[in-house]
Order: structure tokens, then sequence, then C-alpha cells
């Protein structure tokens, strides 16, 4: 069994290299098997087809992202500085991984539904993570609110809205490069205003 999922670690790895620098539809199975000299027959019977390894790789990324955001996270001094520092991290790993992501969009309508729950729990452990900075924020005195879930809840969907907004002005499914450093530079502002609303009120 550990051979077996050392084997499909290694698919895995190559996979996000390969979907990273072509995307999903310029790659295939046969390239992904020549990459970690692995026969086809091999690939297939870890994964069915190139989606079901698509799949896996985004959740593997996931799970990078996620390690790299808390351990850059633990090592900010406050709760403000954390957020920039999520906010940078994100658009880091979006530019990074731009065409790999950009397949989900593309090729919406086919993605299995558990790639749908494999987001969800993403954005559940963002949540989580911004929570998380604004106790820390309340328990140092550097951040006051009344409700840190609602509080959360809002600054998340208005870095959402931020997104949509720039999307539907220009009529696109998924951002372009350009597009993503407009988000990313809105989100910015916006969080400097966000959070500067929640430092205590002084007598």
């Amino acid at each position: 069994m550990e051979n077996q999922d050392k084997k499909k670690g290694i698919i895995i790895e190559a996979a996000l290299k390969r979907f990273a620098h072509y995307g999903l539809s310029k790659t295939t199975m046969t390239e992904i098997a020549k990459d970690v000299s692995f026969s086809k027959a091999l690939l297939y019977y870890y994964f069915p087809d190139k989606l079901s390894l698509y799949v896996c790789t985004i959740e593997h990324l996931m799970q990078i992202i996620s390690r790299d955001l808390v351990k850059s996270i633990d090592k900010t001094s406050t709760s403000t500085e954390g957020i920039f520092k999520l906010l940078q991290k994100r658009q880091y790993f979006i530019q990074k991984y731009y065409t790999l992501m950009e397949a989900t969009q593309v090729i919406a309508n086919e993605l299995p539904d558990d790639l749908y729950e494999k987001f969800s729990k993403a954005r559940a452990f963002e949540t989580i993570i911004i929570g998380s900075l604004f106790n820390r924020g309340i328990a140092s005195g550097e951040l006051a609110m009344e409700d840190v879930k609602l509080t959360t809840e809002i600054f998340l969907d208005a870095l959402s809205g931020i997104h949509f907004n720039i999307m539907s002005k220009d009529k696109n499914i998924f951002p372009g490069k350009e597009q993503f450093k407009q988000i990313f530079l809105k989100e910015k502002v916006f969080a400097e205003v966000f959070l500067q609303g929640l430092k205590p009120k002084s007598l």
C-alpha cells in the first residue's frame, strides 16, 4: 500500500507541473506517463481518466496552499499583517497556477461534484483562518468587534464582490492576469479600510 501511495504521489506531482504549465486541455496522459517513466496502463490503474487525475491534482494543490498559508500567517506578529499576508499569498498562488486553475471555469459543467466539494472546503478553511486572525486581533487589543463570525463572512463576501464586479464589467468567465492584478489591488485597499474600521474606538 505504501508503494502504491508513493507512485500515486509521483504521478500527481508530475501532473501538477504539466497542468500548471500547459493547462488541462493541452496535457495528455501519455506525456505525464513519460515524465515519470511509467506505462500508460499504470497511470490508468490509478486514475481512470485525465479528469480524475486533474481533480486529485487540484486537491493536492489546495493542501500545499493550506500548509503554506498557515506557516506564513503563523510568522506574522499582528492580525492586520496576517490578513495582508493571506491576500498576498492568494495572489501569488493564483498567478503561479493560473493556467491550471483556469480550466476549472472553462469546463465547469463537466467537473465532478467532488471538486466543488473541495472548493467549498477551501472556502471553509479560509473562513477559519480569517476568523482566527480576527480573534488574535481582539485578544491583543488591536481589533474590536462584537460578532467575529459575522464580520468574517462580511469580509469574505466583500472580497468575492470585488472579484465578481471586475468580471461582470469585462464579461469574462475567468479573470486574465491583468484583471487579477486589479482584483488584488482593490482587495488590499478594501482590507485597509475594513481593518481601520475594526480598530478600537479611543475614549
